[in-house]
């Protein structure tokens, strides 16, 4: 992974049994999305929207890329 990405990255998790990435956090440095990654797989949050917990979660650290940065994802709410 190319970890001087200019855009940014996304921590995000999928769980057991789906394809669907979901971010969770987005972050400017690679070292802050690795102590985030950390973080998570420690203590394990619950979904956002319906606050269950997750079901296996598998998380994963992506790097933004320059089309996702184009539509704006830095203009997004965070949470």
């Amino acid at each position: 992974m190319n970890r001087n990405n200019p855009y940014g990255y996304k921590v995000g998790y999928r769980e057991n049994g789906s394809r669907l990435f979901i971010r969770y956090f987005k972050t400017y440095t690679y070292e802050q999305a690795l102590f985030s990654l950390r973080h998570y797989r420690e203590y394990q949050p619950n979904e956002r929207e319906t606050n269950r917990p997750l079901i296996n979660p598998v998380w994963s650290i992506k790097p933004i890329t320059r089309k996702e940065y184009k539509k704006g994802i830095w203009d997004e709410l965070p949470f």
